[in-house]
């Protein structure tokens, strides 16, 4: 069509009766053009069939379960009767694409995307399936597959480690180990949001990419943090809307992402309205539950301040003198916060549990790099502030019987 308007240009010299059959020629070629095009869209956006089918080992004579993962919720839709050699086929209508579930019994389920039109096969065996199926026939389902089997070797891998860490004796001479074992736990995390966030990227156009935004390491832990990670999110959320902006899935997305937006904005309002009513810098963090925690919802109280590495060799010594005081000034008002700064969440959690604290006790992801830290201007580790019940500063830096001694001038 391009050197169609070029040879337009270039017979200046020809009259205008030729010059308006060549504009007749090219329209009608960019004519048909359009049509084809709207049509081809048009017939891609059409509700049609989809064959789901495949075959099992080791199920012979047993049900087959097909369901539908909506947004909100899993709905049965049919079930079959799996041959003798162990093969079943369900038919669907879809017009958008939209996630089934194949299960037989409560342990083997295979995850595919339905679109309108394809022939999906699903095979494998029973025991195990999730580890060890194939599927053809839908490309989105082939990079759901490819998910499913990277986020298994990456659980996998996570709870090897962890066993071995919990398995080594107390003694110090296994803390080599145990450091060696915490940080190639973090390295298989780390590697997974590495795949998953670039899986979003150079995927962002398939309906498998909404599947990578809410896979799991933990029940309350996703893969790719919402917040973390909002741009693979608006990444996933623009293709979708272009692709299939009546899907139910693309609508969920979109909203989930408005709230999120929305929160980062209000608790940036919020961080900016308390810390004109103070000039102590805010500090928000997830405890160990995932339960935000915040310095200023203290107010009123006698507060702690306490920053720390808590898997420190002097860390014991530290959490004893902390635990002195708040038996003896936590009826009379006091309260701790303590912001740990380890670089390593395993052995942060091992730390807590066997430290037997009973106060606010929070990990900043940021370990050395804390944001936090670097506003309440800390210079060393341990460091901490008194702050009275008007949420003044009225010590600094206080261990041992200092601590103990401004405690009983302040609370009185």
């Amino acid at each position: 069509m391009r050197r169609l308007f070029c040879r337009i240009r270039q017979r200046r010299s020809m009259n205008v009766m030729n010059y308006n059959t060549m504009i007749r020629i090219c329209f009608r070629v960019c004519f048909k053009q359009f049509l084809f095009l709207p049509a081809a869209v048009f017939l891609s956006c059409q509700s049609g069939n989809v064959e789901i089918s495949g075959k099992i080992g080791g199920t012979a004579n047993t049900k087959v379960y097909l369901e539908r993962q909506d947004v909100d919720r899993i709905v049965a839709v049919d079930s079959a009767r799996i041959s003798r050699s162990g093969e079943f086929s369900f038919r669907v209508q879809v017009t958008d694409p939209v996630y089934y579930v194949v299960r037989v019994g409560q342990e083997a389920a295979v995850t595919v995307v339905a679109e309108a039109g394809k022939q999906i096969f699903v095979e494998g065996e029973r025991f195990g399936l999730e580890k060890n199926y194939r599927v053809s026939g839908s490309e989105a389902s082939e990079l759901v597959r490819e998910l499913v089997l990277h986020l298994n070797a990456t659980t996998t891998a996570m709870d090897s480690l962890q066993k071995r860490y919990r398995a080594l004796p107390a003694e110090q001479v296994h803390d080599a180990e145990r450091e060696r074992l915490a940080t190639n736990w973090d390295s298989v995390v780390a590697g997974q949001i590495l795949f998953s966030r670039n899986f979003t990227i150079e995927h962002a156009t398939s309906p498998a990419a909404y599947y990578a935004l809410y896979q799991k390491l933990s029940p309350d832990r996703f893969v790719l943090s919402p917040v973390d990670e909002l741009t693979s999110y608006k990444a996933v959320l623009s293709s979708l809307m272009a692709f299939y902006p009546e899907s139910s899935y693309t609508k969920a997305l979109s909203g989930h992402y408005e709230q999120i937006r929305k929160n980062m904005q209000s608790n940036r309002i919020r961080s900016l309205i308390e810390q004109s009513e103070s000039s102590l810098p805010a500090i928000r963090l997830a405890d160990q539950n995932g339960k935000e925690q915040r310095l200023e919802s203290l107010k009123g109280k006698y507060i702690l301040l306490d920053f720390t590495l808590l898997t420190a060799k002097a860390g014991a010594s530290h959490t004893n003198d902390l635990k002195q005081a708040y038996a003896k000034y936590r009826g009379k008002g006091l309260e701790i916060f303590q912001v740990c700064l380890d670089g390593n969440k395993l052995l942060w959690e091992e730390a807590l549990e066997a430290s037997g604290i009973d106060w606010i006790c929070l990990l900043d992801p940021e370990g050395a790099e804390s944001r936090a830290a670097r506003s309440w201007n800390i210079q060393g580790i341990p460091a901490n502030y008194l702050i009275n019940r008007q949420y003044e500063i009225v010590g600094k830096n206080l261990y041992g019987q200092r601590l103990r001694d401004r405690l009983a001038d302040v609370i009185k």
